[in-house]
């Protein structure tokens, strides 16, 4: 797995010479020293450590390597951040870094009968994705006669991954006073995501979008991967920990209640840890995507993420940003069925107008390529292009809308 990771060149250790050394890497950066502990149900305590220390010390080793099927205990993990601070490395790799290495290196885990590894979903193709884009800019704006598919052109997508942990969990606790029970908090299947490479609570809104989508074990990157795959860090006890305290910290609640004599009280209801059940945790590479393409002339962006299926999330784009006057569109808006260029939709005074529907055929069209005309006194008569030309043959007179100052 080290060889296939391209680690450096690897030299397994004798058993009567390993002196706690199990494998030896001869890296572009120097010796490291690898320690190779079986425990899938155990943990490693800090004396391994220590053990490793003096032998990337006694190997004149640029740093040190401990690789368990198991986990690190807390005592181990502090003992091993302590030493770094010192400029000794002891890289820890404990059960959940490990399958995802083991993932990248394209070997199977198996523990028992069960196969370990790194999920992630399928990317659709290309044509599910300029469908996906074309139905969402319908769904935000207002176009006619055509669909945005049939202005859709240069488009692109970048593929990128996300390491994630997925923890599924249930939550019941009862907080009592003097007067009795004053509050419960209780959840059932419920799901907190945290960065697989930092740790920190992520937003679980991707995720949520995926919820209804199957499953397929992470393989390789999609052929539109750009860049470096992103790695797992977090090793399983820290990452525990974490899942714990964002637990306790999301269910939290300030309750108010009335004492026996009458008074009102506020009390803070925490979930302690034996309240909180840890179902499953499951390491996920969630994809995600940037789409660069164009409706007619106008150049758009999107960031977010597809599902298999071909249902689109976006979490970013500049779609509702108004064409003409570069600011958010809060309501409606217009697909300029000429351009391409999205727009606010409607306003009173001509000077305000960005986009309309054509008085003849209700072509959505933007003020750039729209012409107008007064009739009577307050009405206004707004028409695209092509309605334009056929009017004017009859010798009416419009006009051109002026610029945005």
């Amino acid at each position: 797995m080290l060889t296939r990771l391209r680690q450096g060149r690897v030299e397994k250790v004798l058993y009567t010479q390993d002196k706690g050394r199990d494998i030896l890497i001869r890296s572009p950066e120097g010796l490291i020293v690898v320690e190779c502990k079986h425990h899938p149900k155990g943990s490693i305590g800090r004396p391994v450590v220590q053990k490793l220390h003096s032998a990337v010390i006694a190997s004149k080793a640029v740093k040190g390597m401990l690789v368990t099927t198991g986990r690190f205990t807390k005592e181990a993990i502090e003992y091993a951040r302590d030493i770094s601070k010192e400029g000794i490395v002891i890289e820890m790799i404990d059960r959940p870094i490990l399958i995802d290495m083991a993932s990248r290196a394209k070997i199977a885990l198996v523990s028992g009968k069960q196969e370990l590894s790194v999920w992630t979903y399928s990317i659709p193709s290309g044509v599910e994705t300029e469908r996906a884009i074309a139905d969402y800019v319908a769904s935000i704006s207002s176009t006619y006669p055509r669909h945005p598919s049939a202005l859709l052109n240069n488009g692109q997508r970048v593929i990128s991954y996300r390491p994630v942990y997925v923890a599924t969990y249930d939550v019941h606790s009862v907080f009592e006073t003097s007067v009795g029970v004053v509050h419960q908090e209780t959840a059932s299947r419920a799901r907190i995501v945290l960065g697989g490479d930092d740790g920190r609570l992520y937003s679980d809104s991707v995720v949520s979008f995926l919820q209804s989508e199957q499953q397929t074990r992470f393989k390789q990157p999609h052929e539109e991967f750009v860049g470096d795959l992103p790695t797992f860090h977090v090793d399983s006890t820290t990452l525990l920990r974490k899942i714990k305290d964002s637990i306790m910290q999301r269910h939290t609640r300030t309750v108010s209640y009335r004492g026996r004599n009458n008074q009102s009280y506020r009390k803070v209801c925490t979930p302690g840890e034996r309240d909180i059940f840890i179902a499953d945790i499951r390491q996920l590479y969630l994809p995600l995507i940037e789409l660069d393409f164009k409706l007619g002339e106008a150049q758009y962006h999107i960031e977010g993420t597809q599902a298999p299926s071909g249902r689109l999330l976006s979490t970013s784009d500049n779609l509702r940003l108004c064409q003409l006057c570069n600011s958010t569109i809060e309501r409606d808006s217009i697909l300029c069925d000429v351009c391409g260029r999205i727009t606010h939709s409607g306003g009173i005074l001509i000077r305000s107008i960005h986009g309309f529907r054509c008085k003849k055929c209700g072509r959505t069209t933007c003020r750039n390529d729209g012409h107008w005309r007064r009739r009577y006194i307050i009405l206004r008569e707004l028409v695209c292009p092509s309605c334009y030309e056929e009017l004017k043959r009859t010798g009416i007179s419009f006009k051109r809308f002026e610029p945005l100052s």
